[in-house]
């Protein structure tokens, strides 16, 4: 999710990368997924935000007065060493 605008509130959101399905794990090759949140707006405001498994950042926070209220997350379990070397975050503020 991709938030643009300012003055936005989030409000209980769950931003998952599927981890798994009913056969088994999926590999980060069969669900790419970069980011669960990127937030370019100012004065932004999250309540209750989940971000799960993505392959890079969790989360991108670049505007300005932002607030997070209540984060919780899980890294990714499909990555290898080279997750671990990029210097990819939970939640990384611009």
């Amino acid at each position: 999710m991709v938030v643009n605008s300012g003055n936005v509130i989030i409000d209980n959101t769950w931003l998952w990368r599927a981890d798994h399905d009913i056969s088994g794990n999926v590999g980060n090759s069969q669900n790419p997924v970069d980011s669960g949140l990127v937030v370019n707006g100012d004065n932004v405001k999250a309540y209750g935000l989940k971000v799960e498994h993505t392959l890079k950042d969790l989360v991108q926070w670049n505007g300005e007065n932002g607030l997070t209220i209540m984060f919780q997350s899980e890294l990714p379990y499909d990555v290898d060493v080279d997750y671990g070397t990029s210097g990819y975050a939970g939640y990384r503020v611009g």
